[in-house]
């Protein structure tokens, strides 16, 4: 009867081992989930940076009434200006001359995993347009141009805290893709207008 007890004893201990060892390997384990977006959003209490996606084809308005077309490649805060590029030439303007950059309807969008779509073209957007304005320039970045790839931070005053939870619970299964982006060179800041696809 007393070796019964000991091969529970050790089987019990054994058992509590591997049970052990394998919530270990569960509470060290990266979780993932089958969204890649919300992979790419990062929160902190009350600050946000969100992953959107730029049209391969923007018009870029100048304040003197001309226009350029083309994909934007780079928006330099430092040098406070953007290149577009076109049939293998780019061009590169400064912000101060520049009133607007208006993404094409029908334009292809890159989601963050890769996914393409036509913007405005079967896929429709999931929500109303949003603007956040006041955005400092240099809080804003291109990553992949190629794609139209770019990470906007998001933090108090541009949008209140309560904000920055909705638009996390909306980029959870959606992509941001914007529409425009007015430029304030002289704050050195932007207003950007989106909707989530």
């Amino acid at each position: 009867m007393k070796a019964f007890f000991q091969g529970w004893v050790v089987a019990i201990l054994v058992m509590a081992a591997a049970l052990a060892g394998n919530l270990q390997a569960v509470i060290s384990k990266d979780v993932t989930t089958g969204n890649f977006l919300l992979a790419q959003t990062q929160i902190k209490a009350d600050e946000l940076e969100l992953a959107v996606a730029l049209p391969e084809l923007a018009e870029v308005m100048l304040k003197k009434g001309e226009s350029s077309s083309g994909r934007v490649i780079e928006i330099d805060a430092q040098g406070q200006a953007l290149s577009i590029q076109r049939s293998g030439k780019t061009a590169t303007i400064p912000l101060s001359q520049i009133q607007k950059v208006v993404f094409k309807n029908g334009a292809l969008v890159y989601r963050s995993n890769g996914r393409q779509i036509i913007r405005g073209g079967g896929e429709r957007p999931t929500s109303k347009l949003v603007t956040w304005s006041g955005i400092p320039i240099n809080n804003f970045t291109l990553k992949n141009s190629t794609q139209g790839q770019a990470v906007v931070k998001l933090k108090p005053p541009v949008v209140s805290t309560a904000q920055l939870q909705g638009i996390q619970s909306v980029a959870r299964n959606r992509q941001y893709v914007v529409d425009e982006i007015q430029f304030n060179s002289q704050q050195r800041t932007i207003t950007i207008l989106a909707k989530p696809y």
